[in-house]
């Protein structure tokens, strides 16, 4: 059990207990908790299987030789690149972002494709932001951030330069 897990148990356990205490029925919390558990559970089973696929499918050299240590600053663009056209959600984009790291991503490459995905997730773009908001917006906000997922990579890169801490290690 790791650390989120147990915090988010935490805050669902001191949620009941509020709810007892002022004599509410916990049971909508209890339903809640059910219904996003049933709705989170084969969404996170679909996603782990289809980062394996995709471990399978990518050759491992190919993404060290893209994202590793050895691309050095060239592996920022890349993973600009790869982040922007990821389109999935957090459960699928961090297990692929798991699956870079087993297969020799470098720190500084994972924190550029993650802030990239976080910042221009295209999906999110197309579905939501361009009919919701217009091009007006998508290009004011665009170039606002544009920079964002490239300082991210380069300072988390210069980082590790002056500072040993270490390479990202995803569970088994």
């Amino acid at each position: 059990m790791n650390v989120g897990f147990s915090l988010l148990f935490v805050i669902l356990a001191v949620l009941v207990a509020i709810a007892w205490r002022r004599k509410e029925d916990p049971s909508p919390i209890l339903q809640r908790l059910i219904e996003q558990f049933a709705n989170l559970v084969p969404r996170m089973l679909c996603a782990l299987v289809a980062a394996g696929f995709i471990a399978e499918l990518i050759p491992k050299d190919t993404i060290a030789g893209l994202l590793g240590q050895e691309a050095g600053l060239l592996a920022i663009p890349v993973a600009v690149a790869t982040g922007l056209i990821v389109p999935a959600g957090p459960v699928i984009a961090f297990a692929i972002a798991a699956v870079f790291a087993k297969s020799g991503a470098s720190t500084a490459a994972l924190v550029t494709f993650v802030t990239s995905w976080s910042v221009f997730a295209a999906h999110r773009i197309l579905i939501y932001e361009l009919p919701l908001l217009g091009a007006s917006f998508l290009r004011l906000r665009a170039a606002s951030v544009l920079v964002v997922p490239v300082a991210a990579g380069c300072l988390s890169y210069l980082i590790g330069l002056l500072v040993p801490y270490g390479a990202a290690t995803p569970l088994p």
